[in-house]
């Protein structure tokens, strides 16, 4: 089996992009919890997409950097 692709990866990090800002947008038409819970939600996508923009550019796996 092979791994992903740099394309599939850049796709990926697309789709978690799109995500994140749809959160956002959805976030400020809301107050109060449910605002909150997705703008935490906006971060989770956007930390996801940052994670696979270092793997796509060769960087140390994310995962690697945390410990």
């Amino acid at each position: 089996m092979a791994g992903a692709t740099e394309k599939d990866l850049a796709t990926l990090r697309n789709e978690y992009l799109d995500l994140a800002l749809r959160c956002r947008t959805e976030a400020k038409k809301l107050r109060g919890d449910r605002a909150a819970a997705l703008e935490g939600q906006a971060r989770a996508y956007a930390g996801c997409a940052a994670d696979l923009f270092d793997l796509i550019n060769g960087r140390k796996h994310p995962s690697a950097r945390r410990r």
